[in-house]
């Protein structure tokens, strides 16, 4: 599907619709220049475009796959067989709603709008910019605290495993310096592809032993958690459970505040519809590795994270280490998108303020942020019920809301086809309902792990 406006010679609105999307429907993008600029010079840093489509392919599965996809067993418990349903489609949703907000941020002739909150901006105003600069924080934050939990306390549990103790908060604050030292002094997402490269072969590593681990270890007579004394049964749908699910699934698609500052490095950005569709693709045969073979195995047992189902294995500790090792290389990519917006907001770039000042305040920023990430994650050590908060709070807003208000408020819509208003209206109504349902829901689980005093 495609629909995008431009202006012609004669400043008059066109109108093409096609299935072109995978070429990306923002030809002008090519041309707007070799850095990535806006008209606002104080509200953008410029980045070279000498980046490859393949490094963007790997950008966007390094954030999207990894710690996530051990929670995505028990995402599939809740709502039954049907989410695999749920995250084919999301998959599509989220390339649908990525190829959305490339248009708007080409949406104003010769000038390519360079961040999320700067679209944000341009649709709704210094109140709708400030609403996304808070939004982006929240998300991008909220999922490195779920990454530093979840690390944390799978090394005190493999060190307890080789009879050595190490306190949950030691270890998380271990991880927080090991992701405070690249995420400070890499300034753009063109610096990190290498990084990205690495995170995501150790994901993809992990996820296919944890998915064979899976079905060798399931429940047998002979064989099971001494935590149940039956074997699992499944769920074709549980319809109490698809809204939160809903919430949880687009929590790992929702790389609308990342897309920007990933394709501001790519050579041809023209090549971003058919790079995000590919991306989302590996990503999601990843997820349903992931979740299809956790409910085959453990059904209603399935716990998160779906590690804690596993025996004490080598093979299974091995992965374990790799994706501690993982969420460190992806850590500077979610944070650095994250800061990016901050700093772009209160004018922390060199061309304000010089390089020795800007290089400071990003040291002192980013900083403070991880101290205060490290200490959110010590107060609230609960890896599922976080990763649920942050998706109902943040991620809904992000992936369903967010792209599909800017589009038509910058696009108008009068000049959109109706087929495609309706989808987009469809979209943000299954977006709030995902938002409403899976925060209540996920407040209710959070509240049920601080009274146990475990997730």
């Amino acid at each position: 599907m495609r629909l995008l406006t431009d202006r012609d010679a004669s400043g008059d609105i066109a109108i093409s619709t096609g299935l072109s999307d995978f070429a990306d429907s923002s030809d002008q993008s090519d041309d707007i220049g070799k850095t990535s600029t806006a008209s606002d010079a104080h509200l953008e840093h410029a980045v070279p475009r000498n980046g490859s489509w393949v490094g963007a392919v790997f950008n966007v599965m390094c954030i999207s796959i990894g710690t996530g996809t051990m929670n995505l067993p028990s995402v599939v418990r809740r709502c039954g067989w049907f989410g695999i349903i749920l995250f084919v489609l999301m998959a599509v949703v989220g390339w649908y709603v990525g190829v959305l907000f490339k248009r708007s941020m080409y949406s104003r002739p010769g000038r390519r709008i360079s961040s999320f909150s700067l679209v944000v901006r341009e649709a709704f105003g210094p109140a709708g910019y400030w609403f996304a600069t808070a939004i982006t924080y929240l998300y991008c934050c909220g999922t490195v605290v779920s990454w530093i939990i979840i690390s944390g306390t799978q090394i005190t549990r493999l060190l307890g495993f080789a009879h050595a103790h190490l306190s949950e908060k030691v270890s998380m604050t271990i991880i927080a310096i090991a992701m405070w030292i690249p995420f400070t002094l890499l300034k753009t997402l063109g610096e990190i592809t290498i990084s990205s490269v690495f995170g995501v072969l150790t994901a993809m590593f992990t996820v296919i032993v944890l998915g064979v681990t899976s079905l060798q270890h399931k429940y047998t007579d002979t064989y099971h958690s001494p935590d149940f004394d039956s074997g699992p049964t499944h769920t074709f749908i549980i319809g109490s459970g698809i809204p939160s699910a809903l919430a949880s699934i687009s929590f790992m698609y929702a790389g609308a505040v990342v897309f920007p500052h990933i394709e501001a490095n790519m050579k041809r950005p023209k090549q971003f519809g058919w790079m995000l569709s590919l991306s989302n693709t590996l990503v999601c045969g990843a997820y349903l590795l992931s979740s299809v073979t956790g409910y085959l195995a453990f059904g209603n047992q399935t716990v998160s994270p779906i590690l804690n189902n596993l025996p004490n294995l080598a093979i299974v500790n091995v992965a374990t280490i790799l994706i501690i090792v993982h969420v460190v290389f992806a850590a500077p990519v979610m944070l650095v998108s994250a800061n990016l917006e901050l700093e772009l907001a209160l004018g922390v770039m060199p061309q304000i303020i010089g390089k020795r000042k800007e290089f400071m305040w990003r040291v002192v920023m980013r900083t403070i942020t991880m101290g205060i990430l490290l200490g959110v994650s010590i107060a609230i050590p609960y890896f599922g019920q976080v990763i649920d908060l942050v998706s109902a709070i943040s991620t809904t807003v992000v992936f369903f809301l967010v792209p599909v208000f800017c589009y038509v408020k910058l696009f108008g819509w009068r000049n959109i086809l109706k087929y495609e208003l309706v989808l987009c209206f469809i979209l943000a109504g299954i977006g709030a309902v995902a938002c409403v349902w899976g925060l209540i829901d996920a407040i209710k689980s959070l509240k049920t792990a601080i009274e146990n005093g475990h997730g």
